[in-house]
């Protein structure tokens, strides 16, 4: 069985994601190009592959773009005509773009420094301009045991937009409860259980069934007790959310 042989461009977490995956499944690294040379070198070192000092010179079967969303203009046109390349960001359109082999292989996953992920961990949302680009990206996530999903350049743009309410959103509010706690001295354990639950709750029951709380209640004594426990700007959040909360299940 063929094995598509892969190259990296970027050092960030995605970029080290990728190497790690492709390294743990055996697929071939042709190398890494990245702004910093050191950063490339260092992780060349670690993977058992190349550094390049120039991108041009990186042609592998598949060339995985693991940059910001504003450096991929200037690396996307810098590519040579037939390089097979796929960038891993999920919110830009691939209609931005006017190299003809480019597709996209976005992880739909909050990836951080620490959480060594499986393959299987990460659903992919998978696009291509053609056939080729469609197939070299299959085969490659193929290799990795991931799963994945063809997914327009629109609908990607909802599911990245949904992500950030999920991931980015839901960690602040985390984030905002572990302040109120250290505040008052208190460990956030017990917060857990309650973490866990409202996932589960959700995920089963759907997220319009598992609502909960004194704003869906209207319990105005309560929601005034929280006010005057919150600092002006963390007022702001709680007001917002209690608001929509109440806008979204008047009926309820």
């Amino acid at each position: 069985m063929h094995l598509t042989q892969i190259g990296i461009v970027g050092s960030g977490k995605v970029a080290q994601t990728f190497l790690r995956l492709a390294t743990d499944a055996q697929v071939p690294v042709a190398g890494i190009y990245a702004r910093s040379f050191e950063k490339a070198q260092a992780l060349a070192n670690k993977y058992k592959c190349a550094a390049f000092e120039k991108l041009e010179e990186l042609r592998p079967e598949l060339l995985l773009i693991c940059v910001s969303d504003d450096a991929l203009p200037e690396i996307i046109g810098q590519l040579a005509p037939q390089q097979v390349a796929a960038y891993t960001a999920g919110s830009p359109s691939i209609k931005l773009f006017n190299h003809a082999q480019l597709g996209v292989c976005y992880p739909y996953q909050s990836i951080s420094k620490g959480r060594d992920l499986l393959a299987s961990d990460i659903p992919f949302m998978i696009e291509g301009k053609n056939d080729l680009v469609l197939q070299r990206i299959i085969s490659f996530l193929q290799q990795l045991g991931a799963q994945y999903q063809q997914c327009g350049s629109a609908q990607r743009a909802q599911y990245h937009l949904a992500g950030v309410f999920v991931n980015n959103f839901g960690n602040l509010m985390l984030l905002e409860a572990s302040k109120i706690l250290s505040h008052a001295s208190l460990d956030m354990t017990p917060l857990y259980p309650l973490l866990n639950e409202t996932i589960a709750k959700a995920i089963l029951l759907g997220p319009e069934n598992a609502q909960t709380g004194p704003a869906l209640r209207h319990d105005q004594n309560t929601l005034d007790r929280h006010r005057s426990q919150l600092d002006p700007e963390q007022l702001v959040v709680y007001e917002c959310l209690t608001q929509r909360i109440q806008d979204l299940f008047k009926n309820a």
